[in-house]
């Protein structure tokens, strides 16, 4: 009688020693899979922020030339906006960013040295923010507004960039 009671503490033993390195490899598992998930993120966001700042200083100088491109960054982004913090601040930007709108009023503040584009280390705009600062070289935007927001679904955008020699315009695609 007494084996059969040790087997059966035996293999409760082992249910709990097995309870319990399962649990382990679920919660290590579970870290070092979003972690990975998390750099991948990372990834993606600066190869975007890479492509995005390039692909607008490089057509700056081909004056006329038109580039109609497509960005990919990570999906939880909801919405950009690109700024011209030469242009004459416009508050109805406040209603698409905030973040947005009071870097632009700060950059036009007449009592400041430094006004416009130099005044600030930003000019895009993420929702959600950005992890850093994102700023293309100097843009205007079509249609004379001094702002263009446009939604991000699914992690993609478009863009029609326009080399003015001295700048980019930035806009709508063409259809």
């Amino acid at each position: 009688m007494m084996d059969k009671k040790g087997v059966g503490v035996q293999q409760v033993f082992i249910f709990i020693v097995a309870a319990i390195t399962f649990a382990l490899i679920l919660i290590f598992g579970y870290g070092a899979i979003s972690d990975f998930l998390d750099k991948g993120e990372q990834v993606e966001f600066f190869q975007f922020k890479t492509e995005l700042e390039s692909s607008v200083k490089r057509v700056y100088a081909e004056f006329g030339a038109v580039r109609q491109t497509e960005y990919l960054l990570p999906a939880k982004y909801s919405q950009i906006c690109f700024v011209n913090l030469d242009a004459p601040y416009d508050a109805s930007l406040c209603g698409f960013d905030q973040i947005a709108c009071d870097t632009w009023e700060t950059a036009q503040d007449p009592n400041e040295e430094i006004v416009g584009y130099d005044a600030t280390d930003e000019n895009v705009f993420l929702k959600p923010p950005a992890p850093v600062a994102l700023k293309v070289f100097h843009i205007e935007i079509d249609g004379g507004s001094g702002y263009y927001c446009t939604n991000i679904e699914k992690g993609r955008f478009s863009l029609r960039l326009e080399g003015k020699g001295s700048l980019t315009s930035i806009g709508d695609m063409v259809r």
